[in-house]
């Protein structure tokens, strides 16, 4: 989940597992019989202490990695409207940014191609794979017309 009320976009930095140290959204796995739209809700509450309102599905990308770690089919949406405060949880340390200074050099590479496309208000699909080091081996980015 993105927060993106222009300029600002909200990213928090991860605390634990993959991607540790790094800026992302908010997100995980589906538990019960929860929808990926429900799922994103509830991750987002957890992880960032806000209920977001009418999220938007505006993508998903298939993540693949040569090394120690399983494939993530990840979802992805994006909500103007908020209930709450964001605030630091044990998993995620919300922060705000100027679309014109995301930081990307503390992000996860394929970052750089997809968020562009959220920002616009664009649909895409795409699969990114990672190398040993986490670095792009190769990958596939298109918009979409719907999803």
């Amino acid at each position: 989940m993105i927060v993106y009320q222009p300029p600002r976009i909200l990213l928090a930095t991860k605390k634990k597992k993959l991607g540790a140290g790094r800026y992302n959204g908010f997100g995980g796995g589906i538990e019960g019989k929860e929808t990926i739209e429900e799922c994103a809700i509830r991750e987002t509450l957890e992880e960032g202490n806000i209920k977001v309102l009418n999220p938007l599905r505006v993508g998903k990308i298939l993540f693949q990695f040569k090394k120690n770690e399983e494939d993530h089919l990840v979802h992805f949406f994006r909500a103007s409207e908020y209930q709450g405060t964001p605030n630091e949880t044990d998993e995620m340390k919300p922060e705000w940014f100027n679309d014109t200074e995301i930081p990307y050099d503390k992000m996860w590479t394929a970052d750089r191609y997809w968020l562009p496309l959220l920002l616009k208000g664009k649909k895409f699909e795409g699969r990114f794979v990672y190398d040993e080091s986490h670095q792009i081996a190769n990958h596939e980015l298109k918009e979409v017309e719907k999803l």
